[in-house]
């Protein structure tokens, strides 16, 4: 069984703490039995439910005396939840160690690999570094030979640099970077997310002027790295430009020149007094950025073209720049403002897809590893190859008896040894069986090795988790939580729903005893044509006239979106559905209305097939609205009956009295 299907619980990694000051937060503003909840634990469960510390602020008396009797409730039957020792109850033990383990595991893996990642990925983002380097390549999946080969290649170079050998050289000489001879290995300045993660874990480590003692290895290969420059990131910056473009080619002398004799004539008018922005309309060869005065806009570092980026970032606001030649013409820049770098609240979501997308499987990788070493972690190969050799490779997880012919004996060895603990292949087998993830996995070694490492993975971040409530206080809270919800749920079960039960005369009764409660409104019944222009809804309403059957037109003006009815009409429908159906009331049966503008700007012609005034529903029509009705009406009387039941033994007060002085601080930190 498995309880949780249904129940919303809102989890956060945050716990909220009170805000208010210990004096009125340590008030009791509501008893339940000897269960007493202070005005701090109330503003907790009111800010998660309400949309914040903000809103709770905002709240009238009223309202926060409506929740303070949602969590009165809440308690008692939490309260008797606990009672009836359902904390025990074998599947709800079950439950909770199952979902225990991948609460852990991604609260460990958020707080200990994604949050710090996350934060080093913003606070490399605070600078730039101006980095060169010579690349030794080397597949990922490069022999050992080959490896000690390219590693003792890239050391030699390392010590020739350290020794003085110009960089520049080095790089021209050995590096198989295809840019280096263009370049010199120049990277040019680049921050956080920016490179493959060993490079930049390796250049961000270093110190301006340093050269790095042992190369870098990436998916490229072997790098050798020099820091040029590192400094504040500026943050984004705003420029104007006028630009003379190259007519034919940058190669093409004549033409170049053209253009730079042009862009000097407009330097000398600016330096003359001319104003940029009436130049670069009037002037500039940039098509895009001309008519707004040469505006380019916000941009960060690396957004354009290396030349043209250095020239702008080295401008101060309110600069303009010399005559800048990139690969596309002439330039001259002027940096019109700058904003600093936003705070790390403002850039979160963007740095945490950066990480997931860049970081995270590499950090992933290093945590898995390190938990390996600590735990005395093994793998048994030749118990995996056994398992495979007896594996029909023509079928698929989940395919009926795949694992069948796996001999007794076999299952029985150890796949995995944690910290001396024997993980059998049987357990792993079930594992494979139980998970719809691994449902459709082709049985091939190729296909199954990354399946069994994933599992090792879990079993080690289990391992891990071990005392993880009394370690942490913040999980402590989350499994409470998640435990308390599951416990109110099964409570409710057995209290409220399995007791609800519905027959035909029970449902038959309820409904004559509140015929009023199942009503039809006001309906009418139309046929819409729809199309885009009045001069072809004029054509088409002239033709209707002239004695063509609307029906002719349906399918081809057709409402959108269009009727589920036979006959393109919509059926019968409340007045007050829309527009259409509001304006069809005011006419008669059979009218054929003349075109008119929609809201969305179509214009329709409507035909009213039918009206029919309010009127009472059957019991065939109005049933299953009866049968939830009768229910929701059964289960407030049971759930009514079990509150009063349990009060009698844990008798309830309510404060409210000091609710006015919730929420008077200010809000916590977390908020």
């Amino acid at each position: 069984m498995r309880i949780l299907a249904g129940i919303s619980i809102i989890l956060s990694f945050l716990i909220i703490l009170g805000g208010c000051s210990s004096k009125v937060g340590d008030m009791v503003v509501l008893e339940v039995g000897n269960n007493k909840i202070t005005v701090s634990e109330y503003e907790n469960f009111f800010t998660r439910n309400s949309g914040g510390w903000s809103v709770a602020q905002k709240s009238t008396l009223e309202e926060r005396e409506h929740f303070l009797d949602l969590l009165t409730n809440y308690k008692l039957k939490l309260q008797d939840a606990y009672d009836r020792n359902l904390v025990n109850d074998s599947d709800i033990v079950q439950e909770l160690r199952d979902y225990r383990a991948s609460l852990a595991s991604t609260y460990m893996v958020e707080r200990e690999i994604t949050e710090p990642g996350v934060k080093q990925l913003y606070n490399r983002r605070k600078e730039e570094i101006r980095a060169q380097h010579i690349l030794i390549k080397l597949n990922p999946d490069a022999s050992p030979e080959d490896t000690t080969s390219a590693y003792i290649k890239a050391m030699d170079i390392i010590q020739r640099a350290k020794a003085g050998e110009n960089f520049d050289s080095l790089v021209l000489h050995h590096s198989e970077d295809p840019s280096a001879k263009s370049n010199s290995g120049d990277l040019y300045y680049f921050t956080g997310g920016q490179m493959v993660g060993p490079f930049e874990n390796a250049a961000f480590s270093m110190k301006k002027g340093e050269i790095s003692s042992t190369p870098a290895r990436s998916v490229f290969g072997y790098h050798i790295i020099k820091v040029n420059d590192r400094q504040p990131v500026r943050g984004t910056i705003r420029v104007s430009h006028i630009m003379t473009r190259f007519q034919v080619s940058a190669t093409d002398s004549a033409d170049t020149a053209a253009a730079l004799s042009r862009v000097k004539n407009l330097h000398d008018s600016l330096m003359k007094g001319s104003d940029f922005d009436q130049l670069a309309v009037k002037s500039s060869e940039d098509g895009g950025s001309a008519p707004n005065g040469g505006d380019l806009g916000w941009f960060s570092r690396r957004r354009f073209v290396q030349p043209f980026d250095e020239a702008a970032f080295k401008l101060k606001v309110g600069e303009i720049s010399n005559i800048v030649r990139t690969p596309f013409g002439y330039h001259i820049i002027r940096c019109d403002s700058g904003r600093p770098m936003p705070s790390f609240s403002e850039m979160r979501d963007e740095l945490r897809k950066t990480y997931q997308q860049q970081r995270y499987n590499d950090d992933y990788g290093v945590y898995i590893a390190q938990l390996k070493k600590d735990f005395q972690f093994t793998f048994n190969e030749n118990v995996f190859t056994d398992f495979f050799a007896h594996l029909d490779s023509t079928k698929r997880i989940g395919d009926s008896a795949w694992a069948d012919d796996l001999p007794q004996d076999l299952k029985l060895q150890t796949i995995f040894n944690i910290s001396g603990r024997a993980i059998l292949l049987d357990t792993v087998i079930l594992i494979l069986d139980s998970k719809p993830e691994y449902r459709n996995i082709v049985l091939r070694a190729s296909e199954l090795k990354p399946k069994f490492n994933r599992i090792a993975d879990g079993f080690l971040l289990e391992t891990k988790s071990i005392g993880l409530e009394q370690r942490n206080s913040d999980f402590a809270s989350l499994m409470k939580e998640y435990t308390d919800g599951i416990l109110l749920y099964k409570a409710e079960q057995i209290e409220v729903w399995n007791k609800t039960t519905v027959s035909d005369s029970a449902l038959k009764d309820y409904y004559n005893q509140n015929l009023s409660k199942f009503m039809f409104p006001e309906r009418v019944n139309i046929s819409v044509l729809m199309m885009d222009t009045d001069t072809t809804a004029y054509f088409v309403y002239d033709s209707i006239k002239q004695g063509v059957d609307f029906a002719h037109f349906i399918d081809e003006y057709k409402e959108i979106p269009p009727s589920k009815f036979p006959d393109g009409s919509r059926g019968l429908q409340p007045v007050e559905t829309d527009e259409l159906t509001r304006y069809a009331a005011t006419l008669s049966v059979g009218t054929i209305s003349e075109p008119f503008q929609t809201e969305d700007l179509f214009y329709v012609i409507i035909k009213v097939n039918a009206k029919e005034p309010a009127r009472q529903k059957t019991f065939e029509e109005a049933g299953a609205e009866v049968s939830n009705t009768y229910q929701e009406y059964f289960a407030k009387q049971l759930e009514r009956r079990w509150l009063d039941n349990v009060k009698l033994s844990h008798p309830v007060k309510q404060n409210k009295e000091i609710l006015p002085k919730a929420f008077s601080s200010a809000p916590p930190v977390n908020e």
